[in-house]
């Protein structure tokens, strides 16, 4: 049995259990009193996916939303590291906020490559995955965080980051997108 094989299959499966949308964070606003927990699966009609360079309006549109993301990085052996990140779309790019001592960012220093998967939580026929190269951007980090918390938070939540958010060592990474696959978005 090829180990190296194996293992990367596994590691790509997870990465796979890891996108997937479990549950969604406003299931409660979108039943009604009579519903029950059952949910509708879309039908998936045509899968129908788009390669670009750059984004079309209505994925950058999508992209401003409030949704956590799984972004791969390149380990030193090649294997892939993932993490789930916020991140916000601005001028056709991603940007991130991790430490100088997390792995992603030491990665990101050996080799740039990295992905972002974004997947609509009710409907797995809807997602944005960005292929690009990481840089470091050099706006002021602790603002970008607080205003990362202020978009995917409120209330108790953000009150409560607030309190046991890690500001030292804490940069921003930029994702320069090079290949953009889409699906379920309009053919623009």
């Amino acid at each position: 049995m090829n180990y190296r094989r194996t293992s990367r299959n596994v590691v790509v499966a997870i990465g796979l259990l890891v996108s997937w949308p479990f549950y969604s964070a406003n299931a409660a606003d979108n039943q009604t009193p009579n519903s029950e927990a059952k949910k509708e699966v879309p039908v998936r009609i045509v899968r129908e996916t788009f390669t670009s360079k750059t984004f079309s309006p209505a994925a950058a549109e999508f992209l401003k939303r409030p949704l956590p993301a799984p972004l791969v990085t390149l380990n030193p052996g090649g294997g892939p590291q993932v993490t789930i990140m916020w991140f916000r779309y601005e001028d056709g790019a991603l940007f991130f906020t991790t430490t100088t001592d997390r792995v992603k960012f030491r990665n990101q220093q050996k080799d740039p490559r990295a992905v972002l998967t974004v997947l609509e939580p009710t409907n797995m026929y809807k997602w944005v995955i960005v292929h690009g190269k990481l840089s470091v951007d050099n706006r002021d980090p602790a603002a970008f965080y607080r205003s990362l918390a202020e978009h995917y938070l409120e209330g108790e939540g953000l009150a409560q980051w607030r309190k046991m958010a890690v500001m030292d060592k804490r940069t921003v990474l930029k994702l320069t997108p090079t290949r953009i696959r889409t699906m379920g978005f309009p053919k623009e």
